[in-house]
């Protein structure tokens, strides 16, 4: 059997065609891998991103909550701050009160004679005193000194002159020879007891932030 001319441009067709069709394919293959890992790549970096946009805002939330709570606990730390002041004034105020008070008593007179014999016996030594006190105690104050000095061979030498201090009653004893001073002024045992007035409130006021 003889082979035509057409059947040879046919066979030769079918090889030119199918071996196009054939690298088509297989280019459409690789191009399909490829695109397939550029999705698979692009995926998992959009995942990745995601990932650490969500850590990041983890982290930018965390901050914050943390600033959050720092501000409302020096805000409360600054409110108690503020109570424990008030309160320590608030008392301060009341014995300055009860001082004022208790100058015009009786017993006021009894702290001031014992008040001048500790100063006495104190400055045992001294040759000049000066008594400072407030203007209404000037008389009581000399006649204390006539009663306790005319009974002893001491021979000190004494001046009473008001106080340029803001004191609430009492004295401030200073040898006039030697540099020592003698504060026993209401005003000065009111100060020392500031200190106790002020641990024994922050001690309540810690129970209290505490809880």
């Amino acid at each position: 059997m003889s082979v035509t001319i057409e059947d040879k441009v046919e066979l030769f067709s079918k090889m030119i065609f199918g071996s196009i069709e054939e690298k088509s394919s297989q280019m459409k293959e690789r191009l399909g891998e490829t695109h397939k890992k550029e999705l698979e790549e692009l995926s998992k970096d959009v995942e990745k991103r995601k990932e650490e946009f969500v850590q990041a805002a983890i982290k930018r939330a965390e901050r914050e909550r943390v600033k959050l709570i720092a501000k409302t606990k020096n805000e409360q730390q600054h409110v108690l701050l503020n109570k424990k002041q008030q309160a320590i004034q608030k008392v301060m105020e009341r014995l300055q009160e009860f001082a004022r008070n208790f100058t015009d008593t009786e017993a006021y007179k009894d702290y001031m004679k014992k008040s001048i014999e500790s100063i006495i016996i104190t400055l045992d030594k001294s040759k000049q005193i000066t008594f400072f006190v407030m203007e209404k105690d000037f008389q009581l104050v000399g006649q204390i000194l006539e009663q306790k000095l005319v009974n002893t061979d001491n021979q000190i030498k004494y001046d009473i002159k008001k106080t340029t201090n803001n004191i609430i009653g009492g004295i401030i004893a200073e040898d006039m020879l030697n540099p020592m001073q003698l504060d026993l002024t209401l005003t000065a045992l009111i100060d020392e007891y500031k200190e106790t007035v002020g641990a024994a409130i922050t001690h309540k006021f810690d129970e209290v932030s505490s809880l």
